[in-house]
């Protein structure tokens, strides 16, 4: 009695996007994610998102933020790609990310997030377990 083997592949659908690490005097804003938000809901994130046809990831980067937060950064340098899976949706985001000065703290929040904090490098560290994979490294490492 044996059972056959059946291998499943599974498609995952690549999502380009960008995202931008804005700091202003020593501390970083993060976004809290809407709790209804099919991907992060609850989670705290960078401004970001998907890169639209025709745009470099620089702009993209730059369009998201001002979006999200009201906040046009001054993009002073790329940090390098990161890749984030999220197996039960079958998305691979490949995602840009870039560190930029914002010229003030003042926040507009989009209808995307329902917080927003400018947090220090101890902060973000705190809430690692609450942060997409990865991220809080990545914040502190640039504070």
């Amino acid at each position: 009695m044996g059972f056959a083997s059946r291998s499943r592949e599974i498609t995952r659908r690549l999502v380009e996007a960008s995202v931008v690490l804005m700091r202003h005097d020593d501390h970083a804003l993060l976004l809290r994610r809407r709790p209804d938000d099919r991907s992060f809901a609850h989670k705290w994130c960078l401004p970001g998102g998907r890169i639209e046809r025709g745009e470099s990831p620089k702009e993209t980067a730059i369009r998201e933020a001002e979006e999200e937060t009201g906040i046009a950064p001054l993009i002073e340098e790329f940090l390098g790609p990161r890749r984030i899976t999220i197996v039960q949706r079958a998305l691979d985001f490949h995602i840009h990310t870039f560190l930029g000065s914002a010229p003030h703290r003042r926040v507009i929040l989009s209808d995307e997030h329902v917080d927003a904090r400018w947090v220090s490098r101890e902060e973000a560290r705190l809430a690692e377990a609450m942060l997409p994979s990865g991220l809080a490294g990545e914040v502190t490492s640039e504070l």
